[in-house]
């Protein structure tokens, strides 16, 4: 089963993530920021991690730069959430590893798209 690793700090977009997400048997985790993230990703492997762009603390985008260099080719696949479509968002974004974005609010559909084309589970 492929693990799927929701980092944001609103707790309802986490949970409605993950009743989409479980849907199509994905196990989900959540957190509620980088800190959080962090202690899930020492405990094992994720397969994708769907990563809000603007937290407190630590942003998405240093935690990407952290997940991407840090595992290395081991490294999940990440979609950056975000609710701003300026390109200096995306293009810190894509220079931190970000794989893909998808623009709040989303699609239900979209994100059960993105996670099987990203983790190979066919569409």
């Amino acid at each position: 089963m492929k693990r799927i690793l929701v980092v944001d700090d609103d707790g309802a977009t986490r949970e409605l993530m993950k009743a989409i997400l479980s849907k199509d048997g994905f196990e989900v985790v959540e957190a509620g920021g980088a800190h959080a993230a962090r202690e899930i990703l020492a405990q094992g492997p994720v397969d994708l991690i769907f990563l809000d762009e603007a937290m407190p603390g630590e942003s998405g985008h240093e935690l990407c730069r952290f997940v991407k260099q840090s595992l290395g080719a081991a490294a999940p696949k990440v979609v950056m959430l975000t609710a701003m479509e300026a390109q200096e968002t995306w293009q810190e974004g894509l220079e931190a590893g970000a794989d893909v974005f998808a623009v709040k609010p989303f699609g239900g559909e979209r994100i059960r798209l993105l996670a099987r084309n990203l983790l190979g589970e066919g569409v």
